[in-house]
Parts: structure tokens; sequence; C-alpha cells
């Protein structure tokens, strides 16, 4: 606000200040200058200030900044003309009190005052056209912000699905093995006590470290691998060895397909492998599993999701994609290495 009025009064004092000056040389042209000329003239400068100052009032207090153009211009016209009439009177009557002027004739009172009238003009024309663009840059920033805002919460809610939603599966995988091996079922449940309090405070962060998810990942398997036994295997390869943040549970929703898809359906069951690299200027994250991939299957909340939250951060900086290779179901995600933060320090909400 201040800075606005600073800007104000600064605008005011330049530009009356170049109105005044050229008068003044005008009259040093013309051989007229003198020391009654240099009274009007701070006179004048003093009531085009106190003129524009008035118009600013009647701006605010008459809503005048919300008014569209139509109904805005015949105002503005009609309001400077009747303040140039104004500082016309009180500059001849001041003139004809203090220095003994003759009053002006009718045609040079008009005359001046349609002069005058121009320059209120332009002034209101320069005042209004700053205000149109402050109003423009903030309901921008107003956009801005609400648009960042629904995509928070947007990325919150599909977070949000993903909890329970791996919370389910792995209660399922539990319940499976208490009534078989009860020693088993306890062992499971230690690690998924361990799983759950990861997944819960990462799933608050915007960002996690890869690192992160794939401890995630990996206690996720080890409790796959206590319910499944020796029809899983997994293979957990990381080349990536800079510290890289991503959103959380990309990794873990790609395994958990994997499983529930590909593994879970196969009575010899198979192996997963979790490739972390870098090709050209991405980062690759890749989910293999034995299986068998159609376009016509449905995969549930966890690769809709995925492919959502990867359009909302990265836009078209990074994708999804899932097909069929000599026998196995490739999934994987790429995220452009330009769109990566890569620091030494643990990731805080974003």
């Amino acid at each position: 606000m201040k800075k606005h009025k600073l800007l104000f009064w600064i605008v005011q004092l330049v530009t009356w200040g170049i109105l005044c000056g050229i008068i003044g040389i005008a009259a040093v042209i013309q051989g007229d200058f003198n020391s009654r000329t240099s009274l009007k003239l701070v006179e004048l400068y003093i009531l085009l200030i106190s003129l524009s100052n008035i118009i600013r009032l009647v701006f605010i207090k008459k809503n005048w900044l919300n008014l569209k153009l139509a109904p805005l211009i015949p105002r503005v016209i009609g309001f400077s003309f009747f303040l140039a009439s104004v500082l016309m009177l009180v500059t001849n009557f001041s003139n004809f009190l203090f220095f003994q002027d003759n009053w002006l004739t009718f045609s040079e009172f008009f005359v001046n005052t349609l002069l005058y009238s121009l320059f209120l003009i332009m002034w209101s024309a320069v005042y209004l056209t700053y205000h149109l663009l402050q109003k423009s840059r903030l309901q921008e920033i107003n956009n801005l912000r609400l648009q960042a805002s629904h995509t928070e919460n947007e990325l919150k809610a599909l977070r949000d699905q993903l909890n329970p939603h791996f919370l389910f599966n792995s209660l399922n995988s539990i319940r499976a093995l208490i009534e078989i091996e009860p020693s088993t079922a306890k062992s499971a449940i230690t690690t998924l006590s361990s799983l759950l309090r990861n997944s819960l405070l990462l799933g608050k962060k915007s960002l996690i470290s890869l690192q992160e998810e794939m401890q995630l990942v990996e206690e996720y398997l080890k409790l796959e691998k206590i319910r499944y036994e020796e029809r899983l295997t997994y293979d957990l390869v990381n080349e990536a060895t800079s510290r890289i943040f991503i959103p959380p549970f990309l990794l873990q929703s790609m395994v958990e397909n994997a499983i529930k898809h590909g593994i879970s359906k196969k009575v010899k069951g198979g192996e997963i492998k979790v490739y972390i690299r870098f090709e050209s200027n991405n980062l690759i994250l890749e989910v293999i599993n034995d299986g068998n991939y159609n376009e016509k299957q449905n995969f549930g909340i966890g690769i809709k999701n995925t492919k959502r939250r990867l359009e909302i951060i990265y836009g078209k900086a990074a994708g999804f994609e899932i097909k069929n290779i000599q026998n196995k179901v490739h999934t994987h995600i790429w995220i452009n290495k330009v769109q990566l933060i890569e620091t030494k320090h643990e990731s805080n909400n974003h």
C-alpha cells in the first residue's frame, strides 16, 4: 500500500511539474517570464495536484474503478471539464485579486478550460490504466492461488485413496496366514506395523527421497514374501546414485499392482524386479513381473492415481507406460531429469 501511495505522489509531482515547466519555458521564449509568472506557476502547480487528488478520491468513493468503459468515459470527461472550469475560475479570480490582471474573455476561458480538461483526462487515463493493470495482476494471482489450492486438494485426495487401498491389501495378506501359520502371521504383523508407520509419515509429504520410496517397497515385498513364500521372488536394483525426490507411493503402487494382477494369478508365482536408472535425460522407475498385460483389464485405483498425480505434478515432463515384452509385463514411469529435485537434505512438504 505504501509503495502504491509513493508511486502516486511521484507521478503527480513529476507530471504536473513537467507541465508547469513547459508553460514556464514558453513564457521565457516569449519574454514574458518574471516573478509574477513564477508565483502563478506555483499556484497552478498546487491546484493541479489538488484536483488530481480530488479525481482520485471520486474514483474511490464513487467506485468508478469498477465501472465498465461505456458508463465510465462520460463521467471522466464531464468531471474533468467541471474541475478544469473550477481551475480557470480560481486562477482567473486570483490573478485579478493579487496581480490586477484583466478577466479572461469567454472564448479564452472556454479554450483554456478545454485544454486543462484534456490534461486532467489524460491524467485520469493513466491512473485508470495503472489500476486496471493492478486489478488484472491481482486477479491473475488469485486465479493461480485457486488453481494451486485445487491441485493440492486433488493430490491430497489421491494420496488419501492410496493409504487405505494399500492397508486393505496388506491386511488381506495377513488374514490368509492367521489360521494356517500363526507364527508367520505374527511376523507379518510386525512387518506391517513398521510399514504402516513409514507409509503414514511419508504420505504426509508431497515429495520423498527415492531411497525412502525404495525402503517402503522393500518392506512391502517382505510382507508379501511371507504370504507367497517360494511363489514370490524379487530383486531391487537402484542405479540412481544421487539423492532424488519423487512423489510418495509411485513405486509401491506399481509393485502392488504387479503382485495383484501378475504373481497372485500364477500357480507357480513369479519374479518381480524393480529397476531404477537414468536413460538419456529421464529417470526411469521400472517394475517387471511375470504375467501378461491385457489392455482391457481394470488395474484399479493405483494405476489411475499414478497417472493423474504425474499429470498434475509434472505435466508433459513425465509419463506412465505398461506393455508386454518377452512374456513379462514391463511397467515404468519416466520423469524428465530437469523436473527432479536433487538435494542432500530431507524433503519437507512442498
